[in-house]
């Protein structure tokens, strides 16, 4: 389930969101300061673009994050994101994707859902994959990671796919033991 995100998962959030794992997959690598943190949180409350949720599991506990970015009423499309939390147990990633495409296309009214994965994040890309995103762009040595230059994939995932990609990862997520 997801619900939107409030000051009080800040901190818990934040936590994740240093984790070198996540970092590393990230296009902001750097440890973020709590004030800086809070002026993000502040900045998003105003920006109708982003829409930031906490993932919870099957039991009510937080296990994620999701966010969408660049949400364009008009064209019907953004990008999205996610993060699990530090041992999140397996088939969380697959459950996230499972409500955030549900959201992005039942509740959003969204007609394409755009992401922009690190070549060097090859769970990420799988999962993209496993949940029906198609590759529509390679963007070489797009990325400068702090020590050298990263090749960037651009994904996406069409409304019109989704049904199919739906029952799928619901059949998928099925043979998850919980």
């Amino acid at each position: 389930m997801l619900r939107p995100l409030d000051e009080s998962d800040l901190e818990l959030i934040l936590s994740w969101r240093n984790a070198p794992t996540v970092r590393q997959a990230m296009f902001n690598q750097h440890e973020i300061s709590w004030d800086e943190h809070q002026a993000w949180f502040r900045s998003v409350q105003m920006d109708e673009s982003k829409i930031w949720f906490l993932y919870l599991n099957q039991n009510n506990e937080a296990s994620g994050v999701v966010y969408f970015t660049n949400f364009d009423a008009l064209q019907r499309s953004a990008f999205w994101g996610f993060y699990a939390s530090l041992g999140a147990t397996p088939g969380t990633g697959l459950r996230m994707s499972l409500d955030a495409l549900d959201k992005a296309f039942n509740e959003l009214g969204l007609e394409k859902l755009n992401a922009e994965v690190l070549a060097t994040n090859l769970r990420s890309l799988d999962m993209h994959k496993k949940v029906g995103f198609a590759q529509e762009g390679f963007f070489r040595e797009h990325f400068y990671n702090g020590e050298k230059r990263v090749d960037v994939m651009r994904l996406a995932i069409l409304l019109s796919e989704w049904p199919q990609n739906r029952a799928v990862l619901v059949s998928r997520i099925g043979d998850i033991p919980q």
